[in-house]
């Protein structure tokens, strides 16, 4: 078995306790988290489940997180970097949250070229494993620690959706007049999840984007375990992923909890983004 699917199976046998642990944990606090975000008791507690099922695993040899200062060394081979909690601000509203998982043939922080697999767990109505690798994407609906079904995922190349983390009082000019522009050609979609925009985006087509803010230039998503492996699945299903000037895959990191402007969607809307905003 290789260490991707050893990964999957893991994922897969733990998603009923993550589950079971959101709703244990719901609305407990526990201070911030190394990127300066606020952290929630089920940040903490989902980081510890896949840390426990992770780090074991053989051919796992470096373990990081979100919610953790550095890079674990748990042994010899693949790095695994993840973000347990994806969309923990709505845990309030019990709507959709997931997590990510990156698997990198590389030390951390490695480039996107050094990925092995990007993964997204999803709790919707079902719950959902999608899992990029060797190219192709697919995803496994998950009932009680088993995959029920599985369908290859391909990213229509339809404009429907669109949604931009923050608002107007906080991009450029350029962000703010592409956002106008989408506005009159597609419906507006945002969740507060990144998993769910990106779940939208997949089924539907169109683009998703946490552009740089004037309170945050950097951007808000990580590049280790959130735009890398989201941006890999992304274009394992046929579509693209970009900084507004720059293929997110090329980007060299500079440390495990750098941030980076981060755009999804389809290969069209991506070249017309490149265009507007690029540098």
């Amino acid at each position: 078995m290789s260490t991707v699917d050893a990964v999957v199976d893991a994922v897969v046998e733990i998603a009923p306790d993550l589950r079971a642990a959101l709703a244990e944990t719901r609305g407990t606090k526990s201070g911030r988290n190394p990127s300066g975000d606020q952290q929630s008791g089920a940040d903490r507690a989902l980081d510890d489940l896949f840390y426990e099922a992770l780090a074991a695993l053989d051919g796992v040899g470096e373990f990081a997180s979100e919610e953790r200062d550095g890079v674990e060394d748990v042994g010899e081979g693949f790095s695994v970097a993840i973000d347990p909690l994806d969309g923990s601000s709505n845990l309030r509203s019990n709507t959709t949250v997931g997590a990510i998982l990156a698997v990198y043939d590389a030390d951390l922080p490695a480039s996107g070229e050094d990925l092995l697999a990007g993964m997204v767990l999803v709790f919707g109505p079902a719950t959902t494993l999608t899992v990029a690798a060797d190219g192709e994407a697919t995803e496994h609906v998950l009932d009680d620690g088993e995959i029920v079904d599985s369908s290859p995922v391909s990213l229509t190349d339809a404009e429907d959706v669109w949604g931009l983390a923050g608002g107007p009082d906080e991009w450029s000019d350029s962000v703010t007049a592409f956002a106008d522009d989408l506005y009159h050609r597609a419906k507006l979609r945002y969740t507060g999840a990144m998993v769910a925009d990106v779940q939208h985006l997949l089924a539907i087509g169109g683009i998703v984007g946490y552009p740089a803010q004037r309170s945050r230039p950097d951007g808000v998503l990580r590049l280790q375990y959130e735009s890398n492996p989201v941006a890999y699945l992304v274009e394992c299903a046929g579509g693209a992923a970009s900084t507004g000037d720059q293929r997110i895959l090329d980007v060299e990191p500079s440390e495990l909890h750098e941030r980076i402007p981060t755009f999804f969607g389809t290969q069209s809307l991506i070249d017309e983004l490149e265009e507007r905003i690029g540098e």
